[in-house]
């Protein structure tokens, strides 16, 4: 523990093949289990984008969300994205991104946007629970922004009998992950976890100390998980 927050190892050899890596994030990828611990719930609403010189999205679902929400109209206001897999979403769905955070953290997006774009007006768009303080951060900071909750999360349930295999690499995308997890399974002795990024690392409880990802890409924690050693 350091400052009262779990510190998350970040130490790693070579990897024993027969043991199988789970990815718990809403997207699958090649090569891994998918076993998804969150499902999604669009709120329907009515945006007007015409008072706004931004769009701040903070995830792939933020993004399919608010396309849903808004029938498309998004599109013809610039993004801010926290990361890379936000902004390709944006640009696959015909957005434009005229920002990406150089850290995908929410606080180091509001502290580059407040610097970087101090006079424009944002509208966050964002799930019900966020753990990131961006439009405070962005208002302390005389950014005007207001928010849209244009969906909400909710932990999907799963039997004990669809619990990861011993010996498994688990990878934690999210904080939200972390807890859904938590309330479906029992930690397992066997297990390793894999948490990509800090807060993600420090929601996990006491007894579960995870390894950090090198970076926030699923990708990335992937082959970086690959070269866990299991014990």
């Amino acid at each position: 523990m350091v400052n009262g927050k779990k510190k998350a190892s970040s130490a790693f050899t070579i990897p024993d093949s027969r043991f199988p890596i789970y990815l718990l994030s809403p997207t699958s990828r090649p090569g891994v289990r998918h076993l998804p611990m969150i499902r999604f719930e669009t709120i329907p609403q009515a945006i007007d984008f015409s008072g706004y010189d931004g769009l701040i999205l903070t995830s792939k679902q933020g993004v399919v969300a608010l396309d849903e929400v808004s029938g498309g109209a998004w599109r013809e206001t610039p993004v801010a994205a926290i990361g890379k897999m936000t902004a390709r979403e944006v640009e696959k769905r015909g957005g434009r991104v005229i920002y990406i955070a150089t850290k995908a953290y929410g606080d180091v997006l509001a502290r580059e946007l407040a610097e970087h774009f101090p006079q424009y007006r944002w509208l966050y768009s964002r799930p019900k629970v966020v753990v990131s303080k961006i439009a405070k951060d962005l208002r302390d900071a005389g950014v005007e922004v207001d928010e849209k909750i244009v969906y909400e999360t909710s932990c999907k349930r799963y039997d004990e009998g669809e619990k990861p295999a011993e010996g498994a690499v688990l990878i934690f995308t999210a904080p939200s992950i972390v807890r859904c997890f938590f309330e479906n399974f029992s930690w397992h002795e066997s297990w390793k976890a894999v948490a990509i990024g800090h807060k993600t690392a420090q929601a996990f409880p006491d007894a579960v100390t995870p390894e950090l990802s090198p970076s926030t890409s699923i990708d990335e924690a992937i082959d970086f998980s690959k070269h866990l050693v299991h014990h």
